[in-house]
């Protein structure tokens, strides 16, 4: 029981300016890999998320386009 516990103390902190705070993180003695998975896994699903984003931008643009002359006199 006494391991569990001492894997749950972790300090907070706050980073801010004038305005108010910005940033809230913590900081333990937590598992560095873990934190290091979290991150990848993080950066992974935001890079495959702007890459469905930007093809959906794409089939868009080439579907709504006008076609070669369509819409010419």
């Amino acid at each position: 029981m006494g391991n569990f516990l001492n894997g749950l103390m972790m300090n907070a902190g706050v980073i801010g300016g004038a305005d108010g705070p910005t940033a809230v993180f913590v900081a333990g003695e937590g598992d560095l890999f873990h934190a290091l998975t979290l991150l990848w896994q993080g950066m992974t699903g935001i890079f495959v998320v702007m890459i469905v984003i930007s093809l959906i931008v794409y089939l868009l643009s080439k579907i709504t386009s006008p076609k070669k002359g369509e819409g010419e006199e």
